[in-house]
Parts: structure tokens; sequence; C-alpha cells
């Protein structure tokens, strides 16, 4: 029996709260895998990256947001198996920030309450994180 390697990879994203409570998603470009789907903005971290270094350099890139090492804080974490691939995302909160977020890499941003994220359809690791975020807010 030939065992195949399952690769780990990780993904930083964050949950952008504003002073109304509400999360700042995503919604996933043509093309890429989970095409159309909403998503916490983030990305994958790099060889040698911190998953904090990933995700400052992730929220530039995806949304043209500024963050600061110190007002970023872990939050939760889900997985998610495709094919070889074990995707772990981590989910980290910040209600601080510099520049107003715009659409980058995303067809489209919206603020949510977190009692709403479920009528949005999300990529399965995604859709995990929901809960803890409703719980946040209770």
């Amino acid at each position: 029996m030939q065992i195949t390697e399952v690769k780990n990879q990780l993904v930083s994203t964050i949950a952008l709260i504003d002073d109304e409570n509400k999360i700042l998603i995503g919604k996933r470009p043509m093309g890429k895998i989970f095409e159309n789907l909403w998503e916490f903005p983030g990305g994958k971290v790099k060889k040698n990256e911190t998953a904090e270094d990933a995700l400052i350099r992730e929220a530039k890139e995806e949304i043209n947001v500024d963050l600061s090492m110190n007002c970023i804080a872990p939050f939760a974490f889900s997985t998610y198996k495709s094919k070889n691939i074990n995707v772990i995302i981590l989910l980290f909160l910040s209600r601080k920030w510099n520049l107003e977020p715009i659409c980058k890499s995303h067809t489209e941003l919206k603020w949510v309450k977190a009692n709403n994220l479920n009528k949005y359809i999300m990529p399965p690791a995604n859709k995990c994180l929901i809960s803890s975020l409703q719980d946040l807010f209770l």
C-alpha cells in the first residue's frame, strides 16, 4: 500500500470589525478555487514567514489595509482537507487598521453583522469560523 503524503497549508485570515461590530468579508474572484464564494480576507503563509507577517502582507495585497502587529489578535482556527492538502485557516481579529478597505483581489467587499454571516456562502474552512464569531457578539 502506497502512502500519499499530505501537505499542510497555513492560511492567515482577518476579521476586521468596525465600530458597529460588522465584519468585513470579500467575494472570491472568478477563475479561483471557490469562485464567487465569500471569505475572510487573507492568504497563504509563505515559507519562512510567520502567520502574522503573512496576514499583514495579504491584507495590504487584497484589501489595501495596513495592519499593525500589536493590533491583531489570534482568535480561532479551522481545518479542511482537500485532496492531498490539509488547509489550516487561522483567523485573527482586528478593530484597528489604517486606510479604508478596497477591492484589489475580491470582486466585492461587504460589512456584515456576525449573526448574518450564515447568509453568505463560504468555503468550508471559512464557514466553520462563523459560529466562533457569532459567540463573540452574544
